[in-house]
């Protein structure tokens, strides 16, 4: 499967909800390949650090972003595209060859308003889209409100949501994730929890 995680405004998690993803499908002993097409090459950078698996990672750009990606999800379980922030031919190009694209949203208007783009790309592409919301607090009416706000743009929303948690920083830091500091913490649970739910949306 090919999954694209797509966001316009930066500081969403994008790259961060990818990462935790592939430990826990690469823990599941699934062979897992990471194409980095934002410039910042902020997953190529945690692949090279991280010390749990030996993933595949390769970073491409331009007219060579397709054939990257359909050569990668060939030889592969599970490819996990990381895109640029902007909606560009590049975007394009990865939501035309995933089966899915994820987009990583705070509980903040902004945040919500910035997914539209990439909502309307893939609805162009007719690639199935889901909103993952993201850094959520344990307690208030914001998540409501956003969840408002992004279905009056018909946008899909994830059951499972992630927590506004230390663990999921902390973990990049010890050159793993949240799934290599505790197995059994609630940010691994979210994690999980989340890759089963992609698996049945995708089945």
């Amino acid at each position: 499967m090919i999954i694209v995680f797509a966001q316009q405004k930066g500081g969403a998690g994008k790259t961060t909800v990818l990462a935790h993803l592939a430990h826990a499908w690469a823990n599941g002993r699934k062979s897992v390949a990471l194409v980095d097409l934002d410039p910042q090459r902020s997953l190529s950078s945690w692949a090279g650090h991280q010390r749990d698996h030996d993933y595949t990672v390769i970073e491409s750009a331009g007219w060579r972003a397709g054939s990257d990606i359909k050569d990668m999800a060939r030889k592969h379980q599970v490819t996990l595209v990381d895109c640029p922030g902007n909606a560009s031919n590049l975007l394009e190009a990865a939501v035309r060859e995933s089966d899915l694209v994820l987009v990583p949203c705070q509980p903040s208007v902004l945040d919500a308003w910035a997914s539209a783009p990439v909502l309307e790309m893939a609805r162009r592409e007719k690639t199935p889209a889901r909103i993952v919301l993201n850094r959520v607090p344990p307690r208030g009416t914001a998540v409501d409100m956003i969840r408002e706000v992004l279905k009056e743009q018909d946008a899909e929303i994830l059951n499972t949501t992630l927590g506004n948690r230390v663990a999921f920083s902390n973990g990049f830091a010890a050159a793993t994730t949240a799934l290599g500091l505790a197995r059994s913490s609630p940010a691994t649970r979210e994690v999980m929890a989340l890759m089963k739910e992609v698996e049945k949306l995708l089945k």
